[in-house]
């Protein structure tokens, strides 16, 4: 009995260039080819009128030459750019065949070695059916192997000329001559006439996205790099090609500003960009190891990148996955004490939301991290700290911040690559209110969520939005006291959502904890436990997975509390401390902040309320 069977295949090729090194890498060069031109407008800026008579004539033909020899580099730097983006992608589509060509090599190998096992352990007397068999099966095993062989050498070589044109790509452009010629090269693309092609559609995402689309690859590169923070920022731009412009300008801005801060020249404002472009690089880099399984490219996304906004709290939006190709989407609104510095916490909560919404197995995901608003900051676990929100209620931050989000949304929904995504906002504590305005403007969602809500600018969800509303709202959380309702309410930032007459489904929470010092623990813990489970069911339209909770009801006697009534039960609960020691400066500190609060609540902070 001679039954021939196949070798089996050794491991082949490595890949030492990688996608994830190319994008790195292609980054840099962006960055580098950011501050150069930034060099070059320095140099017109000062040739333009800054000196007088022979000095000026002089200045500007040095100034004019100066910027003149920054040309050859630049267009340099730009094919650079442009042959590692290349790269990167052809690396990408590599790194998949890989993947597929390693699991078909290894279960050939199970499938030759189990096989063999049969045949070695079958012994004399085998019947004449068993060994034909045989023979079929490893008849089918060497076609499979002569397969994979030949695919894994058409891959090893595609690997080879991949690197091969990237590194001739490199060589035509290392010496001077060649910078120049590049240069010179009238096949550049124009960029002046793409900036007045933005200019003129950047009003639409809808409009943005089809002219971007209709762009070359090059004509899109050429974009991201002169102009990085305009792109970056550009509602209707690619979320993938938002995240290159993105970070170029984050890288730029690093480098350079760290040269000022060595040389001592850093003003404060630099410095707060500074602190907060180093935040979120270092966010970034903690999840540079994670790749998307819908895509297969890198995890995260810088969506929003403007770190010298909003009183230098900043602007930024992160994304886990790509939410132009993922089926469900999700986009999260902080509220008090959010600004760039708090990323470190606020990732981590939308990494689990990720995480929670995948795990329900209905189709990729991406959630959003988004803060591009003034949100109210503060340490909130002091009774001072919080009577400062009082002033920040009465303000219209969470207006102007539902246009700005209506319009990121918008984005969204115009850079969509498929079938429209299932969108979900969330918005918490302060964030919901901004929610809830941009709702109200017509924000393009399916599903609306509003935990450790402060109170929304409607009475009824009807009249909020067509889309779902769902509500979490822990009753030991003293913010969702704050919304006017059936039991009375502060009311400054509108209705409590969880009432039962605004028309919300409000889902499971937990109640949180029935001391005092616990109140603002409460109001930060909606992403844990069974209120992140039914965040994830919601987010991944697995609304048969929610678990609800009955809404708030002035006729279920016991079921909430007011505001009063909770602070002054979770103040026995702890003993009195709390409200002994601070109540007297909370009554005079919130009688001074708002007007119009029942003066039966203002007493409610003093000990002599309390304490008999």
């Amino acid at each position: 009995m001679a039954i021939v069977l196949p070798g089996t295949i050794a491991e082949f090729q490595e890949m030492e260039s990688t996608p994830e090194r190319a994008m790195t890498l292609a980054t840099n060069l962006r960055a580098v080819t950011t501050s150069v031109k930034d060099v070059q407008g320095w140099a017109g800026f000062l040739g333009a009128g800054q000196w007088a008579g022979d000095t000026k004539e002089a200045s500007d033909h040095a100034l004019t030459r100066f910027g003149r020899r920054l040309e050859g580099p630049e267009a340099a730097l730009f094919r650079a750019v442009t042959a590692t983006d290349r790269f990167e992608d052809r690396l990408r589509r590599l790194k998949a065949r890989r993947s597929a060509l390693e699991a078909r090599r290894s279960g050939l190998n199970t499938d030759v070695d189990t096989l063999e096992g049969e045949i070695n352990g079958a012994g004399d007397g085998v019947d004449e059916a068993t060994v034909a068999t045989w023979e079929r099966r490893a008849e089918r095993l060497r076609r499979r192997a002569d397969e994979v062989g030949a695919d894994i050498t058409a891959w090893v070589t595609d690997y080879t000329s991949a690197e091969t044109d990237y590194i001739a790509a490199l060589q035509g452009v290392d010496s001077v001559a060649e910078g120049k010629t590049a240069a010179e090269d009238p096949t550049l693309p124009d960029v002046d006439h793409l900036t007045e092609g933005f200019e003129q559609r950047r009003e639409s995402p809808e409009l943005l996205n089809a002219w971007w689309q209709s762009l070359t690859r090059a004509q899109r590169q050429a974009l991201v790099t002169e102009y990085p923070e305009l792109i970056g920022n550009a509602d209707g731009i690619p979320v993938r090609d938002r995240d290159e412009a993105n970070r170029a300008g984050l890288y730029s801005d690093i480098d350079h500003l760290t040269e000022r801060e060595t040389d001592g020249q850093l003003t404060e404002t630099q410095r707060e960009i500074l602190e907060n472009a180093r935040t979120i690089r270092e966010n970034l880099d903690d999840y540079k190891e994670r790749v998307d399984p819908a895509t297969g490219d890198h995890l995260t996304n810088l969506i929003v990148y403007k770190p010298g906004i909003h009183t230098e709290d900043g602007g930024v939006a992160i994304s886990f996955g790509d939410p132009d190709r993922a089926d469900h989407v999700a986009a999260f609104v902080p509220g008090l004490t959010s600004e760039t510095s708090s990323l470190p916490g606020n990732l981590a909560s939308i990494d689990q939301l990720y995480q929670e919404a995948a795990g329900n197995k209905n189709g990729s995901v991406a959630t959003i991290f988004w803060l591009d608003y003034d949100a109210p900051s503060g340490d909130f676990s002091s009774s001072e700290e919080v009577l400062d929100f009082a002033e920040v209620i009465a303000s219209g931050a969470a207006d102007r911040g539902g246009e700005r989000f209506g319009d990121f949304i918008d984005g969204l929904r115009a850079s969509d690559s498929g079938e429209p995504a299932h969108l979900t906002a969330i918005g918490h504590s302060y964030g919901s209110t901004t929610v809830g305005h941009a709702l109200q403007d017509g924000a393009p969602v399916d599903d609306a969520v509003l935990i450790g809500s402060p109170g929304q600018p409607v009475r009824t969800a009807d009249a909020l939005t067509d889309a779902d509303v769902w509500v979490g709202s822990k009753d030991y959380d003293p913010v969702t006291l704050l919304g006017l309702g059936d039991r009375g309410g502060i009311g400054a930032l509108g209705h409590d959502p969880a009432q039962e007459t605004f028309g919300g489904t409000r889902f499971e929470t937990g109640n949180g904890f029935y001391r005092v010092e616990d109140l603002f623990t409460n109001h930060t813990s909606y992403f844990d436990g069974e209120s992140l489970e039914n965040l994830g069911h919601i987010v991944a339209d697995n609304d048969g997975g929610v678990t609800r909770d009955d809404p708030r009801d002035a006729w279920t006697a016991g079921h909430y509390q007011t505001l009063d009534e909770l602070l002054l039960g979770t103040s026995v609960a702890s003993g009195g401390d709390w409200l002994w020691d601070r109540g007297k400066d909370a009554a005079e500190g919130i009688g001074e902040a708002l007007t119009g609060i029942p003066d039966s609540l203002v007493r409610g902070f003093g000990p002599g309320r309390f304490i008999p």
